[in-house]
């Protein structure tokens, strides 16, 4: 099957724009650069902190394609390609095999409230066109309001072979438990909740999709590679910090809060796009006195 092992601390990353909202091409290049040096195990694209749900169809394509153009083969890069539209959805996954990606990553369909057959059907639909290609499941219930089970997992597994791991961005950790415990024991288990990469990995999941990765790279690889060489006290101090930087993020207005402290890392994140709205000055100023304080600018 196409595609690598997946495994460590993936970069959810932001979708650089200018100051019209328009996607940045260029700076994606100078983005993906960043965090390969610093250690990245992986890039995320197009997915939550990517404002992947509020990009055009052929802008998610050309990020896609620049990402894995300038990773070339450095880190795996696993694109996000989920959509309320089937048709969007199986387009998007089978560009972004034709591209070279390592896999795709899809959230049910949203708005509507969708069964259990109907998120079975959804996901069957797309493994069969893409058969040779991994496939990760999305699981945010928070944002999508439909849930993933380990039961809609493991029916998945049982028919499609490329359905080979899960990301798992809820915030309870018994999820991320269930799942470990009801799927084969290959399944490739990530966890999209910074604060708890730290647990994850320790339980035996493969790693972490993080959005403080995408700026503070460091200290989240540093949870995972410190937990590989048995330093558990450095790993735990290190997911303490990640924790603290999250909090600071979730504080201010979602997405817009990563492209501004990207700013004082070299990095033209610009703004986010409308509806989501860009940040007052008085609270960019906040926030990176908060980073100093806490000595990451």
């Amino acid at each position: 099957m196409k595609g690598k092992t997946i495994s460590g601390i993936l970069a959810a990353t932001v979708t650089p724009m200018d100051e019209t909202g328009e996607v940045n091409y260029e700076e994606i290049a100078r983005l993906t650069d960043f965090l390969i040096d610093k250690g990245i195990h992986g890039i995320f694209p197009c997915g939550s902190t990517g404002e992947g749900i509020l990009l055009a169809k052929n802008e998610r394509k050309k990020v896609a394609e620049l990402v894995v153009e300038e990773t070339a083969g450095r880190v795996p890069v696993i694109v996000h390609t989920g959509s309320i539209g089937l048709n969007e959805a199986i387009e998007l996954t089978i560009h972004a095999y034709n591209i070279g990606a390592d896999g795709a990553a899809l959230v049910p369909p949203y708005y509507y409230s969708f069964d259990e057959d109907a998120i079975l059907n959804y996901y069957r639909a797309i493994a069969r066109r893409v058969s040779e290609f991994p496939l990760y499941i999305y699981n945010i219930p928070s944002n999508v309001k439909n849930v993933i089970t380990p039961n809609i997992m493991f029916k998945l597994q049982e028919e499609f072979t490329n359905i080979v791991g899960i990301k798992d961005s809820s915030i309870d950790f018994m999820n991320f438990i269930n799942f470990k415990e009801a799927l084969r024991t290959d399944t490739c288990v990530l966890i999209g909740n910074d604060a708890l990469v730290f647990s994850s990995v320790l339980m035996g999941g493969a790693g972490a999709v993080a959005a403080t990765a995408s700026v503070f790279p460091e200290p989240v690889v540093e949870i995972y590679q410190s937990i590989k060489k048995g330093d558990i006290e450095r790993a735990l101090e290190a997911q303490r910090i990640v924790t603290k930087i999250r909090a600071v993020f979730r504080s201010y207005p979602p997405v817009a809060s990563y492209k501004k402290a990207l700013e004082y890392r070299g990095i033209k994140g610009g703004v986010p796009r409308l509806p989501l709205r860009r940040m007052t000055k008085e609270e960019s100023e906040k926030m990176i006195e908060e980073f100093q304080m806490l000595g990451l600018l």
